[in-house]
């Protein structure tokens, strides 16, 4: 590797950033605010499964108590509302509301953005590559099975 090259964890410290800024960006364009980079894995796990808080906290690798003032913050800023369970009364599951909703569209639209971005600028092949590339390292790591159902945890620190 060239010394005046930066190495492969600057690159994918810097193209995390570079997307998070970017649905930033979206999103503050749509009049959304209030959004924080960890809500967007909350609500990724919320719209899989309507999760308890309990379950959310398995999801994430967090505390309950951790997950409990996320989702109570996430419901003060209107993403997450509260409902009871259809089965079990006694359960209250979080649910996405209308404004939650199109925080996730509008981050599936900015990916797909992203990808004819990089396809145009690095070539057709380029973003197949990169693909497989961050789905070997990311199974190397054990973190496959969560990018799989579509709900990464967080970055833990």
């Amino acid at each position: 590797m060239d010394p005046q090259e930066p190495d492969l964890v600057i690159l994918v410290a810097g193209a995390y950033t570079a997307v998070t800024d970017r649905l930033q960006r979206e999103l503050e364009s749509r009049r959304i605010d209030g959004m924080r980079p960890s809500y967007g894995f909350v609500i990724r796990a919320v719209h899989a499964e309507r999760p308890t808080v309990n379950r959310l906290a398995e999801l994430l690798e967090v505390t309950k108590q951790s997950a409990s003032k996320l989702a109570d913050d996430m419901i003060r800023a209107g993403f997450l509302t509260r409902v009871p369970d259809e089965e079990d009364r006694r359960r209250v599951r979080l649910e996405l509301t209308d404004r939650g909703a199109a925080v996730r569209r509008s981050a599936l639209r900015t990916s797909e953005k992203l990808e004819d971005e990089l396809a145009a600028a690095a070539g057709p092949r380029a973003v197949p590559a990169l693909r497989r590339a961050l789905l070997a390292l990311i199974e190397a790591e054990g973190g496959l099975e969560a990018v799989a159902a579509r709900r990464p945890r967080p970055p833990q620190g």
